[in-house]
């Protein structure tokens, strides 16, 4: 058998909620996923902790919830209420105008990174909710910041295999790919070849759609995006101050998946080595 892909299978919003904590605790222990990126303005990011195999990133967040920073420092970022607008498309409006500063982009993120790391957290990599850090000019300074606090690999969030049906997925994969064409690394910051999980999101997402999405593909590395959950009664609500927020309708089905054990019989039948980001 040809050597197969390595994949990193990364859970976005770690921070957020108990229930993505325990998830990530639960798929930790049995081996289904090696990395996490953590919401440094997340409602549970104190109850955050180092997990034995798992490399820690930081979930850049410019898009939810209130900033670290002053708001009167980082006014092209808030609203009027001095929290992040909430929406992806009021986000995306203002990047394509120009209207937002980029050295508060710089400034907030970067705060955000010295947080986790003030906290005793490791980071190896940055990433963003919904890919935000790949807007125009974003993904420079999102490798900036890497740089400027020694962490090795930004996300590109190029998902260049598997499904090509016509959903609202899709038209978001398809969105940043384009995005992608110009999000180049610099300052020696690493990527991975492929991103897979944006489309395949959910009850869609399984290690049978993984799999024929990364059929043939041969010895690259890819970084799975996934976001597992397990709510529970008496969980608090998903914070008000974060907008309108689908995550946690994957929560479930995406556990599950993971811990029904087909991620395990896959890495073994396609040659998948499963492993986190490198530190260095």
């Amino acid at each position: 058998m040809s050597a197969g892909p390595r994949l990193i299978v990364n859970v976005d919003d770690l921070g957020l909620h108990p229930a993505v904590r325990r998830a990530v605790e639960a798929c930790a222990a049995q081996g289904t996923v090696t990395s996490a990126s953590v919401l440094a303005n997340g409602p549970d990011q104190d109850a955050v902790r180092p997990y034995p195999g798992l490399t820690l990133g930081a979930h850049l967040n410019i898009l939810r919830g209130a900033p670290l920073s002053p708001p009167r420092e980082v006014t092209s970022l808030v609203g009027e209420n001095g929290l992040f607008l909430g929406s992806f498309s009021q986000l995306a409006f203002r990047a394509l105008r120009g209207q937002l500063q980029l050295e508060q982009v710089r400034l907030e993120w970067s705060r955000q990174v010295a947080f986790l790391g003030e906290r005793g957290l490791t980071l190896s990599h940055i990433d963003s909710e919904q890919h935000t850090h790949c807007l125009p000019g974003l993904f420079s300074i999102a490798c900036e910041v890497a740089h400027e606090h020694r962490i090795g690999w930004v996300r590109r969030s190029d998902e260049r295999f598997g499904n090509t049906h016509f959903t609202t997925a899709a038209l978001r994969r398809a969105l940043l790919r384009v995005l992608c064409t110009r999000a180049h690394a610099s300052l020696n910051i690493r990527t991975t070849d492929a991103v897979w999980g944006i489309t395949e999101q959910g009850s869609a997402f399984t290690a049978q759609s993984c799999t024929q999405a990364l059929k043939g593909i041969g010895p690259r590395t890819i970084e799975v995006i996934c976001h597992p959950g397990d709510q529970r009664d008496g969980d608090p609500a998903l914070p008000a101050s974060f907008g309108r927020m689908r995550v946690h309708q994957w929560w479930e089905p995406e556990l599950r998946s993971l811990l029904d054990g087909s991620w395990t019989a896959a890495a073994v039948a396609n040659g998948w080595r499963l492993a986190g980001f490198d530190k260095s």
